[in-house]
């Protein structure tokens, strides 16, 4: 668990400390040969979080993530730790990682769908150590290129909402800086007034419906990184319901692929968002 905060931490300070969003370049994506793919996915169940204080839902702020007051923060958690208890011990049999997995395979089957050639793809439980990690980053030069993506998920307040937040960054020809970085955020409603019915639904037939958006979710952050990468563009300004700590607020950005009941779209920052385009 530890080890999981220090990742995040670090995921945090990069992205306040450059851009959301630096697109590949074509010279450099027509370089790349082959890539290997990590995934990361550094926690071993939900994660649930209070509204951070002096953060108007109305406003959508901190939707990337902010630093916040701490001990407010704190006092908030233990009054949610009740609600936390009782929703994590049905969802401990479901596991992200094997999901996830599951999506990476499909997209290996259809290699069609992602602009650069795959050579390998892994889901891992940590970030390598920084000695392994400036290794493969090295190994560039002369081989492939090597692209992770590191992910975290979450069950809204209320259960209102599944979200995935995931920092995408592709190093090549042994250049320590990445040439590609994205954020991406996946969301889909999961509805429902009380918890418990909630979580009956989504564990029925064992765990049909929360698999099936776990594998959406990584579908559509591969999806929405492959679009971004082949240099998709902009259309017009879409706007579509998301569910910030259990408040629904309207975004808007510019669209870049729409699909039956949910649209891609970029906000201000570049960041790149996948969301039911229909109100909950």
């Amino acid at each position: 668990m530890l080890r999981f905060w220090l990742v995040l931490s670090a995921a945090l300070l990069l992205s306040a400390c450059a851009p959301f969003h630096r697109p590949l370049a074509a010279a450099d994506r027509n370089k790349v040969q082959e890539v290997d793919v990590r995934v990361v996915v550094a926690q071993e169940s939900f994660m649930f979080s209070a509204q951070p204080p002096g953060v108007s839902a109305a406003t959508g702020g901190g939707l990337i993530g902010a630093l916040i007051d701490s001990s407010v923060q704190q006092t908030r958690q233990k009054e949610m730790s009740a609600e936390v208890q009782a929703i994590v011990g049905p969802l401990l049999d479901y596991d992200y990682r094997v999901e996830a997995g599951k999506a990476l395979t499909t997209l290996l089957a259809e290699p069609s769908s992602f602009p650069l050639k795959i050579r390998s793809s892994q889901v891992l439980a940590a970030m390598p150590l920084k000695a392994e990690q400036e290794a493969r980053i090295a190994a560039t030069k002369t081989g492939p290129a090597y692209m992770v993506l590191l992910l975290q998920y979450a069950l809204e307040p209320g259960l209102g909402a599944f979200t995935t937040r995931t920092s995408a960054l592709l190093w090549q020809e042994g250049r320590s800086e990445p040439s590609y970085r994205a954020s991406a955020i996946f969301q889909t409603p999961i509805g429902g007034t009380a918890r418990a019915a909630v979580l009956r639904r989504l564990t029925a037939n064992d765990g049909q419906v929360l698999r099936g958006v776990m594998r959406e979710s990584m579908a559509q952050t591969l999806h929405a990184v492959a679009l971004d990468i082949a240099g998709a563009r902009s259309g017009g300004v879409k706007t579509a319901r998301f569910n910030v700590n259990g408040s629904w607020v309207t975004l808007a950005g510019q669209s870049f692929d729409e699909q039956p009941g949910r649209v891609l779209f970029r906000d201000q920052d570049g960041a790149m968002y996948s969301v039911r385009n229909t109100a909950p």
